[in-house]
């Protein structure tokens, strides 16, 4: 049961599952089935519990996507170059960014081809 090995229960827990049994005025097939019960039962939590998480991060995904503003690049566009090389460590006034660059081509998987563009 437990990673994948049998769990073994020692006689102790056995003698305390029939006095229990005793105390409560069951007979042993009826704290059996009673045990399978409330196995049964902690599977459906468990279940339900991965339901409610899938639930809850597929909400905080949707809520973090909504501030993303996907922006459509076109061929014949500028665009500057994000520098992450000083991304940690640059002066205050220093520009993160190189460029400026033309897009040249725009491929279907996302990618873009872009060329210098000499200043003059």
């Amino acid at each position: 049961m437990v990673y994948g090995k049998v769990a073994m229960i020692p006689i102790e827990f056995e003698h305390k599952t029939l006095r229990t049994t005793l105390q409560l005025n069951m007979t042993l097939s009826e704290a059996q089935t009673d045990c399978i019960q409330q196995l049964n039962a902690l599977d459906e939590w468990r279940k339900m519990d991965v339901q409610q998480r899938k639930l809850i991060q597929n909400q905080t995904a949707k809520r973090h996507d909504k501030y993303i503003k996907e922006k459509k690049f076109q061929a014949r566009d500028w665009a500057l170059l994000y520098d992450s090389r000083y991304k940690d460590t640059m002066g205050k006034l220093q520009t993160r960014w190189l460029g400026p660059y033309e897009i040249e081509e725009v491929l279907k998987n996302g990618a873009i081809c872009l060329t210098t563009i000499d200043p003059v």
